[in-house]
């Protein structure tokens, strides 16, 4: 210890001493904040308008079963025949289960409050997550059924130091029928477990702002060949589309300008659920008939931005045929996310 300290300046100290204390401070007020349950109406509605809203910027190949641009009706909840109702689709949760928060609740960003820190981090972005599937045979059903979603604060990082420093927000959120809306850790049966990885910053002055609009991507290029490659311009229209469909009124996907001089990015941020299910569903048509996906692991690396083209990319792993490769290259080639899918067969 004492070899130690000889090394350490008292400013540096201070500093590492500020430093745990914040980390003290937050993991304690976050973790200690009240598991939020959150019910929905598993209705068909709002899958369906996601697959409207995706049609025009996917192929067929990629849309789930049962969907066509040639038929755009609204399905029932419950085919007339007697058939069961079809499955919610890799991904699709991520439009229902919205924050319950009024209006005047939300953040001067337009984000709910539910998780976040406070002031000073004041801007957050999607960091990443993953995504545990039930088995096909337990998948949820679009049958208009009352479902819940449990949401708990399970972990809090704080990385980095002065402007710089971020605030790591990990969130688990377990999806199941209503009758079970306590889920515990150990009964996972018929449940979508995600984890979410939210970042909060702090502000940025109107000059960095006005810097970081200016300063070209970083780019990383993948050294992997997708098996395919789906090109993909995102407009204004289809991220209003899916804030509308997710309920979020976040500024970054809604005010060019706000971007630009508060947020420091060139324009409208595609957001992270939403690159997640164009992942999915790219992935989904490489899969053989009797293979589901079982985990989705993913790290937005990089911004992706509205009227940019995009390539959503997935490769099945030569070595492991259980595994898949699936990132999107950004406009300049580069890695913007980075994610691997393990599927498992559904006759085992």
């Amino acid at each position: 210890m004492r070899r130690s300290l000889r090394h350490t300046s008292p400013s540096s100290f201070a500093d590492s001493t500020r430093f745990s204390s914040t980390q003290t401070t937050l993991y304690q007020k976050l973790r200690t904040r009240r598991a939020n349950y959150i019910y929905d109406y598993l209705s068909p509605t709002q899958s369906h308008l996601l697959n409207i809203s995706l049609a025009g910027f996917l192929p067929e190949s990629c849309y789930p079963p049962g969907f066509s641009k040639s038929k755009l009706e609204l399905p029932f909840a419950n085919a007339r025949d007697g058939t069961k109702a079809a499955p919610l689709p890799a991904g699709h949760h991520l439009v229902y289960f919205p924050p319950q928060v009024l209006s005047s609740d939300l953040l001067p960003d337009g984000t709910d409050p539910v998780q976040s820190p406070g002031p000073p981090y004041v801007r957050r972005m999607w960091a990443g997550g993953s995504i545990y599937f039930p088995r096909h045979d337990d998948a949820l059903l679009l049958d208009a059924s009352r479902a819940v979603c449990r949401e708990k604060i399970i972990d809090v990082t704080v990385k980095g130091e002065g402007e710089k420093e971020k605030v790591f927000v990990e969130i688990e959120r377990k999806i199941g029928p209503s009758h079970e809306q306590k889920i515990s850790h150990a009964s996972m049966h018929g449940v979508v477990r995600e984890v979410r990885n939210l970042v909060f910053m702090k502000e940025k002055t109107p000059d960095a702002a006005k810097e970081d609009a200016a300063r070209p991507d970083k780019i990383l290029k993948p050294n992997l060949i997708p098996d395919i490659q789906v090109a993909v311009t995102p407009t204004q229209s289809l991220l209003f589309r899916f804030s509308a469909l997710s309920f979020n009124a976040h500024g970054i996907h809604l005010d060019p300008q706000y971007c630009r001089e508060v947020e420091g990015h060139r324009n409208l941020l595609v957001h992270g659920p939403l690159s997640l299910v164009l992942m999915l569903s790219v992935l989904r048509s490489q899969l053989k008939e009797n293979e589901t996906i079982g985990l989705f692991e993913y790290r937005n690396l990089a911004p992706l931005y509205a009227t940019e083209q995009m390539n959503v990319c997935v490769r099945r792993h030569p070595e492991q045929p259980a595994r898949f490769d699936v990132w999107i290259a950004g406009s300049g080639g580069g890695y913007a996310v980075k994610g691997v899918a393990i599927v498992s067969d559904t006759k085992n």
